[in-house]
């Protein structure tokens, strides 16, 4: 019975003694992998900017087609051949120069015709009128020939207008964009023959929401941007008019933005309208290329330097803009000037990411050959694919 007690005992004691062994291994391996794990993260590839202060724009865009004001299609307004073709298609022409004649042989004897009777009634009319004067006719005999000289007037002035539209005329200055006749046409009374348009007439018009109505001022600075011709090729342009009502369904107002250089734009193409609604002068900008994405929420790593053994990490900070250009983004808050953040390399980065510039050596490279850093972001993806962003353009 005794014997059984102690071999029992000893037994417990074994096994204590063989779990805290196994306790104590288990504990050494996981701290010596947590050490490897850490020892083999190697610093990311950046490229850094510091956080600068200068001018900015608070640019409001919109699209819209251009489009002429000043556009007329030029009817015919008899029916006669054409015989003389004086303007082709591209051609400039000025209010009231002659477009087109057409054959006016009947339009030219019904006007003489007309002429010579307004000529002669004129004669009876003056001489009817001294005979009233002296009392030798009555006053129903002179209204009678002051009638009969107004209904010839009111036919020499439809002769001379039927004679008139025998010669085609431009009712404004500008270019000649269509010409739909030939020398030997028959044309017909409101037949379209020409369009006419007033390059120099050319808008934009956009709508823009209610919001910015305060804003709005005539005559303030636009830009227009076509793709076709390139975005480096900006056309100044300006504030035209503003409606003075707002569009109830669409709780926008109509602004008509004019072109003070139409260079190569031409009515017809879609242009991007940029209104430059306020210029700040010195803001805190970040560089735009700075900017990655994560649930639809937009940030910026800065620079955390170790002031203990000088490592470099990634702090991510939220960025709330509160103007943007092309090219920068004045943030709400939560930059200073002077800071660097990371502006090529971040797609990899998350917080604490340990980085390293162009130059930094290498952490286990005793003669490391310098990188070089690309501003490919591309080329500068980290392998740590922990977070999920999405890098700005």
């Amino acid at each position: 019975m005794g014997k059984t007690l102690i071999l029992k005992a000893l037994l417990l004691i074994c096994s204590l003694v063989i779990a805290g062994c196994n306790s104590g291994e288990w504990k050494g391996k996981g701290s010596k992998d947590k050490s490897k794990k850490q020892s083999k993260a190697k610093p990311v590839l950046v490229e850094l900017a510091e956080v600068s202060i200068g001018p900015i724009e608070k640019i409001l865009e919109r699209s819209a087609p251009l489009e002429a004001e000043a556009q007329v299609q030029v009817n015919a307004r008899t029916s006669n051949p054409a015989v003389d073709l004086l303007v082709e298609e591209g051609d400039k022409v000025k209010k009231g120069q002659i477009l087109l004649r057409l054959e006016n042989d009947r339009q030219k004897n019904d006007f003489d015709s007309a002429k010579s009777l307004l000529d002669k009634e004129k004669i009876d009319f003056e001489r009817q009128e001294n005979l009233y004067k002296d009392n030798l006719i009555s006053e129903q005999e002179y209204r009678n020939a002051k009638f009969s000289l107004s209904q010839r007037q009111l036919s020499f002035e439809e002769a001379q207008r039927q004679f008139e539209y025998t010669e085609v005329r431009a009712p404004i200055d500008g270019t000649i964009t269509l010409r739909d006749v030939k020398v030997g046409d028959q044309v017909s009374t409101g037949a379209t023959i020409f369009e006419i348009i007033d390059f120099e007439s050319t808008v934009a018009v956009i709508h823009v929401p209610e919001q910015y109505l305060p804003e709005l001022k005539p005559n303030m600075e636009a830009r227009l941007i076509s793709s076709t011709l390139g975005s480096d090729n900006i056309i100044p342009a300006y504030v035209k008019r503003i409606s003075p009502i707002v569009e109830a369904r669409a709780g926008t107002v109509k602004v008509t933005v004019g072109v003070k250089e139409l260079g190569a734009l031409r009515p017809g193409m879609w242009v991007d309208v940029e209104l430059v609604l306020n210029t700040k002068l010195e803001a805190v900008l970040i560089p735009k290329k700075s900017i990655v994405y994560d649930n639809d929420q937009t940030y910026a790593f800065k620079l955390h330097l170790n002031s203990t053994n000088g490592v470099k990490s990634v702090k991510r900070q939220l960025v709330l803009p509160l103007n943007a250009d092309k090219v920068h983004i004045e943030p709400t808050n939560g930059f200073e000037v002077g800071e660097k953040i990371v502006i090529a390399g971040q797609s990899g980065l998350k917080e604490d990411s340990l980085i390293r510039e162009l130059g930094d050596p290498i952490p286990g490279e005793t003669n490391a050959v310098p990188a070089t850093v690309s501003t490919n972001k591309s080329n500068l993806i980290s392998t740590n694919t922990t977070a999920s962003v999405k890098v700005a353009k």
